[in-house]
């Protein structure tokens, strides 16, 4: 069956940037990122102010640890993001070696960024999931927001702003221009960090609040009724209210949904096979699933040698999303630790006929592996790998 989901072929990126329209130099904003990926899904039910999908283990000890920086602002990081602690059943632990969960790095450049939850365990352990821009760090509240604020994106907090129940009135038109010109932002740049609007299912039956820390300050004029909403350098009653519910210091969540993440991706070996007549491919990977059951979508999409997604056929089967792709879906049990081509290099195959390539198709091909997780409508993003060149020689 043809998997009918509409693609936005971008990144999805939203940001404490810099895009205060009256003080540029004023950081007001972050970026939360996804999962690696090419394919961000346009659903019914975007993503919320929390992400249930993507929430730790209630209880659980996570492991952090920061990359680079002086031993004086290791210890500011240290001190500020362990503030969540007072309000959830979550333990931020601080290590210098072994291996973590989250991974901050510090520079002068890069923004302030988080993956948001549970999405950290699919990143190489070499690799950072927290940006800390020290060109933020310019006043002490500052400082402790973009701190803050960037933990709560990685304990699974989004973005208040985004509230479907907010009533923010905005004056698009004047946003669009006043970022363009103070922060050469794009119109896409605009609407991903602050125009969303959320389904109601995901406030978690939470009000609306604008003294969150993960709300945006809305400056004068960015709205056409006036409404306004001024630096939040605290955690709001609104926040440690929510922490409470989703990692409660007594009982269990009242909720649950399927959390899963992708672990231990390597490789994925791209093989000719004569015998089926097409080509076998094998992604090398671990998958750890809680919560609650769900249904996985291992997926591998071609391209060719620019980036460009090669068009499917007029094969139904092999249609994904409109292109040249095979997938196989799965339904997992909870508490499991699964693993692919793991134990033996050619256990788990997704496959793929040469006549699923339309005439014309490049030889110089390139295969990537995107995991999905099903649940209900939902559809979320688990992981995307980088490309994996290869000749289609038929």
């Amino acid at each position: 069956m043809k998997m009918r989901i509409t693609l936005l072929l971008l990144a999805t990126t939203i940001g404490w940037q810099q895009i205060n329209s009256q003080v540029r130099k004023t950081p007001i904003a972050c970026s939360t990122i996804e999962p690696r990926q090419s394919f961000l899904f346009d659903t019914t039910k975007p993503r919320g102010l929390v992400d249930q999908y993507y929430l730790w283990d209630n209880g659980q000890t996570i492991y952090v640890k920061i990359m680079n920086g002086s031993d004086a602002k290791k210890q500011m990081i240290e001190r500020y993001a362990k503030e969540w602690e007072k309000y959830g059943n979550i333990f931020l632990t601080f290590v210098t070696s072994g291996p973590s969960n989250i991974r901050v790095w510090l520079d002068n450049k890069g923004g302030n960024n988080s993956l948001v939850g549970i999405n950290a365990n699919s990143v190489a352990q070499d690799t950072k999931t927290i940006n800390l821009d020290t060109t933020s760090f310019v006043t002490p509240a500052y400082t402790y927001t973009a701190i803050v604020h960037e933990f709560g994106h990685a304990l699974g907090l989004l973005h208040e702003h985004y509230s479907p129940i907010s009533g923010i009135k905005w004056n698009k038109d004047f946003v669009y221009s006043e970022l363009k010109r103070t922060q050469g932002w794009s119109k896409e740049d605009v609407d991903n960090n602050l125009f969303k609007q959320m389904n109601v299912s995901y406030t978690n039956g939470t009000t609306y609040d604008k003294k969150s820390i993960m709300h945006y300050p809305i400056m004068k004029g960015w709205t056409t009724d006036g409404y306004m909403v001024d630096w939040n350098n605290s955690i709001s009653d609104g926040d440690k209210a929510l922490m409470a519910a989703l990692y409660p210091k007594t009982g269990n969540r009242t909720t649950e949904r399927p959390r899963f993440y992708i672990t231990n991706y390597t490789t994925m070996q791209v093989l000719p096979n004569t015998t089926k007549q097409g080509i076998s491919l094998y992604p090398s990977f671990n998958i750890k699933t809680a919560g609650t059951s769900g249904t996985v979508y291992f997926i591998a999409i071609f391209y060719d040698k620019n980036g460009n997604a090669i068009k499917a056929s007029s094969n139904d089967t092999y249609n994904v999303f409109g292109y040249a792709g095979c997938y196989r879906s799965l339904t997992l049990a909870v508490d499991k630790n699964l693993s692919a081509n793991k134990i033996s290099s050619q256990d788990f195959e997704l496959f793929i006929p040469y006549s699923a390539f339309p005439a014309g198709t490049p030889t110089d091909v390139e295969a990537k592996f995107i995991a999905i997780l099903k649940d209900g409508d939902e559809w979320k993003n688990l992981y995307s790998s980088e490309p994996v060149k290869f000749k289609l020689v038929r």
